[in-house]
């Protein structure tokens, strides 16, 4: 058995001290935060992947260019399961006319042809047969199952009869038909 006498010998005492030391730092080291190089907040903020400079064309089964879309930059986030746009430009072509789009933003969701363009967006309408007419406003989407440009938040279509806006605006691809809803308000001028 060890006395008390040999514990408080020198030598011992440097032993006892180092062991005291020892257990100190190892207690110390698991209790410790982990430091990452990135917080996890702005990992769970952060894209699946972005691609930059994009340009996609889309063509039908006849090799028809159907679609194109440009833009600065692609968000995609696998979790939301949608893609976000910088600065979207889209170009859309049927067989009576075309459409094209731009936006300062963009959402499209996975699995889907439909578009959210946001902030400044502007679209102008390209008829065969007759006038084009400019949309703008904050928000344009074109859904894809009923072929519409829907806009609204400060919504205003520019044609050659003159300005309309409203509350929202709905316009449709294959025909001419524009349905507005909310308050409507027009200013056209007569050519003397």
């Amino acid at each position: 058995m060890l006395s008390l006498k040999k514990l408080t010998q020198p030598k011992s005492l440097l032993i006892i001290g180092a062991a005291i030391l020892i257990a100190a730092v190892i207690g110390w080291y698991g209790t410790a935060p982990k430091a990452y190089l990135v917080e996890t907040d702005s990992l769970s903020s952060s894209p699946d992947y972005f691609i930059t400079k994009v340009k996609v064309k889309e063509f039908d089964n006849d090799g028809t260019l159907i679609e194109t879309l440009d833009a600065e930059q692609t968000l995609h986030y696998i979790a939301k399961s949608r893609t976000l746009l910088e600065t979207p430009s889209v170009e859309r072509y049927s067989k009576s006319g075309h459409w094209n789009a731009k936006a300062d933003k963009g959402v499209i969701e996975d699995g889907s042809n439909d578009i959210l363009l946001t902030e400044n967006a502007r679209a102008t309408k390209k008829y065969l047969q007759s006038e084009d007419i400019k949309l703008s406003a904050d928000n344009i989407h074109y859904l894809d199952n009923d072929k519409s440009l829907t806009s609204y938040g400060n919504a205003t279509l520019i044609s050659t009869q003159g300005e309309t806006s409203a509350g929202e605006i709905t316009t449709y691809i294959n025909s001419e038909e524009v349905v507005m809803t909310g308050s409507v308000r027009g200013k056209y001028e007569t050519i003397h």
